[in-house]
């Protein structure tokens, strides 16, 4: 009888825990976005496709972030996310009215990665193949740019799969067990 309570009282939690409100994105039309926006998307990420654009009822003010519970219509959103598709992956940017970048985050795949990362791999890893890659960036505005690669390493039958940051520094690896289900 406890072990029931007790699991019902923990479900009761988790439950709650999914309760809470959640920042919302209301996807528009292009003809809704500023010039401002488009002008920039053009500027700054040349070679991608525009796949949607979203209004987020947030706005940034200095250093703080407001949640704008106002908003009527299509133009009252002052930040737009655009999701943008390339040759090796995706983009997520954020940008305000004005056209300036907040954030950006980059998902690629089988992109060569910076000499840093290939020396370090070379070093730590002698022999071994990269057969696979996948990058992420988050850049914030005004922020350092974060720099993560999972890296698919091949040497014989053995695999490995290690992530490293930006400068080459291993941050975790794992060995990768081919399990045949036959």
């Amino acid at each position: 009888m406890k072990k029931i309570i007790l699991g019902l009282f923990l479900i009761g939690i988790a439950m709650h825990s999914y309760g809470q409100d959640v920042v919302f994105k209301a996807k528009i039309k292009r003809e809704i976005v500023p010039v401002t926006i488009i002008e920039a998307i053009d500027d700054d990420f040349r070679g991608f496709e525009v796949i949607e654009f979203y209004g987020v009822p947030v706005e940034f003010i200095e250093e703080d972030v407001y949640i704008n519970d106002d908003i009527e219509s299509d133009e009252d959103y002052e930040t737009f996310q655009v999701t943008l598709k390339g040759e090796h992956g995706k983009l997520v940017v954020t940008y305000n009215k004005e056209g300036q970048l907040l954030s950006s985050v980059e998902h690629l795949k089988n992109i060569s990665p910076n000499i840093d990362v290939r020396e370090a791999v070379a070093k730590a890893f002698p022999g071994w193949t990269l057969t696979k890659d996948y990058y992420k960036m988050t850049h914030f505005a005004n922020k350092a740019t974060k720099e993560r690669y999972k890296l698919i390493l091949k040497k014989g039958d053995d695999e490995k799969v290690v992530f490293m940051d930006g400068k080459g520094e291993i941050l975790k690896v794992h060995k990768k067990i081919n399990v045949n289900l036959k």
